[in-house]
């Protein structure tokens, strides 16, 4: 999400230094770059919304909603997301952004109900002016006198109806496109602290090889190129813009793949030119708490029913093994791309359990954050090869139900599962079983399960080419 926002941002001032370029005097070109200029960097009270639209080589992979509003030295940023999920279903996401002064209130949407404090330098406009941007602003002054050998003097013009147009098509300058990927890393230092001098030259990862196209365009490109642009634009009557739309298309070069298009379609609209109010951040108007009180409170549970792929296939596997889904509190999920997939739960009770699920969305290992099978000490435990027969005869026929749930064809290969050890502490039994199936591939299953106060699979493996489906 903060890595969609560097793009969002960095398109916003790449459009500017082109307009820069270009600045002349009395033409529209200047109009355009003194419009956005003011807006951007010299407007203390304002309301901005706006939508755009990424695709990756045709591909549509992320749509943004965005509002700012900047009351003198308070700001509310707000972003929504939509974007596809690898089954073709559409994810969403988003979060809300208040700022008093250098006091941050940040609200996200994978955390209803909550949010965070944090602190920020002082805005007074929508993109904080600095020595930084001043020399960016200067420099594109500075190249007006080559407007024309750089991008030619029909690049922009003024319609009838008063609109400035920007139209670039092909041949567009080095020097030009050295300006977009400095205003490109701009962004991402100012914003979120990226080092990119930290990014090797010899980069061959894919963008496919990230959790998300929009990190995988961040952390894998060497080059960012403008290939055409067409925008329009409309001001009030101060020179403030008032609408902006238009189609971007940059060509994004990588060593792993070589070069890419990302083509953005977006669409901004100013009102409430010194009219614009942000409140005092309360709580009570955003239906929120802070995290420190929720923490103290009975936890919010999270929503399962978008839940498809391999989360879902991780939560059946959990209430599988014997946990209530009813008290989860949380969700992780990574795409480690060719390694798989990773999706991890943790509960109100302060268990965590991680399921390593391959790329062809098999699940290999399930394994607990901590438990006392494994950080208690042999002196803590009463250690027992001989179980009880009876506790161990109903651990085995619940582990052998379990696998049986998950995975009917790895059950039926399975030989008859022995037991390893068996731990006592207090009134907590834990029991590990182990086995080999009968096939080819001899695969050794791992189960732990929790027999007292209640049964459950707290640790499994199946380390072969026979996993669990």
């Amino acid at each position: 999400m903060k890595k969609l926002l560097i793009s969002l941002t960095a398109l916003m001032l790449v459009l500017f230094v082109c307009i820069s370029v270009m600045a002349e005097n009395s033409s529209p070109a200047t109009q355009l770059y003194d419009s956005l200029v003011q807006t951007l960097f010299h407007t203390d009270n304002i309301t901005l919304t706006g939508t755009a639209k990424f695709s990756l080589d045709g591909v549509w992979f992320k749509t943004a909603k965005i509002t700012l509003k900047q009351d003198g030295n308070r700001t509310f940023r707000e972003l929504s997301l939509r974007g596809p999920k690898r089954d073709g279903t559409v994810q969403k996401n988003g979060y809300t952004i208040v700022t008093d002064g250098t006091a941050l209130y940040l609200m996200e949407a994978v955390t209803p109900g909550v949010y965070r404090t944090g602190g920020t330098a002082e805005h007074t406009s929508l993109l904080r002016n600095s020595l930084e941007t001043e020399q960016l602003i200067g420099l594109g002054r500075a190249l007006v006198g080559q407007a024309d050998l750089f991008l030619g003097a029909d690049a922009v013009t003024e319609t009838r109806e008063g609109d400035i147009r920007f139209e670039l098509k092909d041949n567009v300058p080095d020097l030009f496109n050295a300006m977009v990927n400095n205003i490109f890393q701009f962004a991402g230092r100012r914003y979120f602290d990226e080092d990119f001098d930290c990014y090797s030259m010899e980069n061959s990862a894919r963008i496919d090889d990230y959790e998300t196209v929009t990190r995988g365009i961040l952390y894998t490109a060497r080059t960012v190129s403008l290939k055409e642009a067409s925008v329009t634009l409309k001001r009030y009557g101060n020179g403030v813009m008032q609408y902006l739309e238009g189609d971007i298309a940059l060509n994004v070069e990588n060593d792993g793949e070589g070069m890419r298009q990302v083509d953005v379609s977006f669409q901004v609209n100013v009102k409430d030119v010194d009219k614009t109010t942000v409140k005092r951040f309360a709580p009570d108007d955003y239906g929120v708490v802070s995290e420190y009180e929720m923490a103290a409170e009975e936890p919010r549970f999270f929503d399962d029913s978008d839940l498809n792929g391999p989360e879902l296939q991780a939560l059946n596997t959990l209430t599988s093994a014997g946990f209530d889904k009813n008290t989860i509190v949380y969700m992780a999920y990574y795409n480690k791309a060719e390694e798989g997939y990773e999706v991890s739960f943790g509960g109100a009770e302060g268990w965590e359990e991680t399921f390593l699920i391959s790329a062809d969305e098999k699940l290999t290992e399930m394994i607990p954050a901590s438990s006392e099978w494994q950080n208690g000490s042999e002196d803590q435990f009463t250690y027992n090869p001989e179980p009880d027969k009876e506790m161990d005869e109903q651990a085995l026929e619940f582990v052998n139900s379990f696998i049986q749930g998950v995975n009917p064809d790895l059950s039926k290969s399975l030989k008859e599962l022995k037991t390893d050890w068996l731990y006592k502490r207090y009134d907590h039994v834990y029991a590990q079983y182990t086995g080999k199936t009968q096939d080819e591939n001899s695969s050794v299953v791992t189960v732990v399960v929790r027999i007292s106060p209640d049964l459950r699979v707290e640790s499994f493996s199946c380390r072969s080419d026979t996993t669990i489906q």
